[in-house]
């Protein structure tokens, strides 16, 4: 699998959010010291050179646990998912459940939006810029009904564009969308909403199978699910096992990462 976080255009999503980029690392300023962040690489990084940036705090979320290198310890506040389900995409084979609910939302009228002048899923820039609006929205709906954290618009909108105009769509029905950004060989279920009428109306298995559909026309191989519930983290994902039950409902593989790993660089920050 190729991983979206050492990608060019996650690195430019990362810029637009105020990160300098530097050698596949995150670095924050912070007046006369920075914080640092490595995300999901899977090859050893060399951390010298951070020297000249001052770090105060490093923090790693490697793909390996043998490469976490001496002086850093588990911490219990991962930023991104650290346990998640892939999707083979040569290999989907649905549940009876879950083709009951894809029927259920067919038969509730409900379609995925698409370009009406190509026939295909891939919106127009015009129409594109709408439904991030859209379905940033429905998304702020959807954390609120589950209790989970918004993500902030920025973070939504500067992702979608990053990836333009060849790497990331919105697939959207009345009551559900999905955002997917996709590198290499694998697509990323990055956001996903869900209103309370969409939930009645299975709206989010029809939004997830034209995903699906979408991610096997374009010859991708993968589609992460980004996150389930992690007993490691259990305060950190402890609202996330309703979706986890949805996720789980399509097969796939669980991956497991080794977690977070912190190291202060400051003697005074450390204490």
């Amino acid at each position: 699998m190729s991983d979206i976080r050492q990608s060019k255009n996650y690195a430019k999503y990362m810029e637009s959010l105020g990160w300098i980029v530097d050698k596949r690392v995150f670095i924050k300023k912070l007046w006369f010291t920075s914080v640092v962040k490595v995300q999901h690489f899977s090859k050893k990084v060399d951390l010298s050179f951070l020297k000249k940036y001052h770090p105060f705090l490093i923090k790693l979320e490697p793909s390996h646990q043998n490469l976490v290198p001496p002086g850093f310890r588990r911490d219990d506040w991962p930023l991104l998912p650290t346990k998640t389900l892939v999707l083979d995409l040569k290999k989907i084979n649905l549940p009876k459940d879950t083709k009951y609910e894809i029927r259920k939302a067919e038969k509730n009228g409900l379609f995925i939006k698409k370009n009406s002048s190509s026939k295909r899923t891939v919106l127009s820039k015009e129409e594109s810029l709408f439904d991030v609006e859209t379905f940033y929205k429905m998304l702020q709906e959807t954390m609120k009904i589950g209790h989970w954290w918004v993500p902030i618009r920025k973070e939504v909108t500067s992702l979608w564009q990053a990836f333009q105009p060849s790497n990331s769509t919105i697939l959207m029905t009345a009551h559900s969308g999905c955002l997917l950004i996709w590198y290499g060989d694998t697509a990323h279920y990055m956001y996903a909403a869900n209103t309370v009428r969409g939930r009645e109306l299975g709206a989010a298995y029809l939004t997830l199978w034209e995903a699906i559909k979408f991610c096997q026309k374009k010859k991708l191989k993968y589609l992460d699910l980004e996150g389930i519930y992690d007993e490691r983290y259990p305060k950190q994902t402890k609202n996330w096992k309703g979706f986890t039950k949805f996720k789980l409902g399509w097969g796939g593989k669980v991956v497991e990462y080794p977690g977070s790993f912190t190291k202060y660089d400051l003697p005074i920050y450390h204490f």
